[in-house]
């Protein structure tokens, strides 16, 4: 059997793109201690450890990072944060990665269109109102998505039932138009910050 002994070539070029996240750079700090996968309630669902994640990107792995589970079965429960020895935010990391993977067409998995759900409601009314986070998230999955949905709809009208779920939407916040305002200067800020 013949080894390849060809030299292994980085691409540091998707490494350099998440290292200017807002929580990026937290990645070179890493020394590969495992202390995050041990910590890791989900770490058996996940397809890499975090720390296996950020290896991948420190080899330029763009498909393999964003095609994979582990940041959307992160829980943000930071327990890898706080045991981590270097005091590396991994949820934080976490966070940007996955609004990462849906700005650059790589969210299909279905806490991806959650997020997008819930952040429409919250920029929209300024607190959330389940359903519509309900709804548009099911929108956004398709069809086949609102057609399982169909089959729970017992439990939501048991929920409508018991008071748990509302039937209607609550008045947006007051000062709406400051929320927008915070929005998108935050937003404006980010994009300075990516150039």
């Amino acid at each position: 059997m013949e080894q390849n002994n060809k030299p292994v070539k980085y691409d540091l070029t998707f490494a350099r793109e998440i290292y200017s996240l807002e929580n990026g750079s937290y990645i070179k700090q890493c020394m590969q201690c495992g202390m995050c996968a041990i910590s890791c309630a989900t770490r058996e669902i996940m397809d890499y450890s975090p720390r296996q994640l950020f290896n991948l990107i420190k080899l330029g792995k763009k498909d393999e990072v964003l095609q994979a589970n582990t940041m959307w079965h992160c829980t943000s429960c930071c327990t890898c944060k706080a045991r981590c020895p270097r005091g590396v935010p991994l949820v934080d990391v976490m966070h940007d990665l996955k609004k990462y993977a849906i700005e650059n067409g790589y969210a299909d998995y279905p806490q991806a269109a959650f997020y997008k759900a819930f952040w429409s409601e919250v920029a929209g009314r300024g607190k959330v109102f389940e359903g519509g986070v309900t709804g548009r998230y099911y929108l956004i999955r398709g069809l086949d998505e609102v057609k399982k949905a169909m089959d729970m709809k017992d439990v939501g009208i048991n929920m409508l039932k018991h008071g748990r779920l509302p039937l209607l939407p609550p008045k947006k916040v007051k000062g709406m138009g400051n929320l927008k305002k915070i929005i998108r200067k935050a937003q404006e800020l980010q994009r300075k910050e990516a150039r």
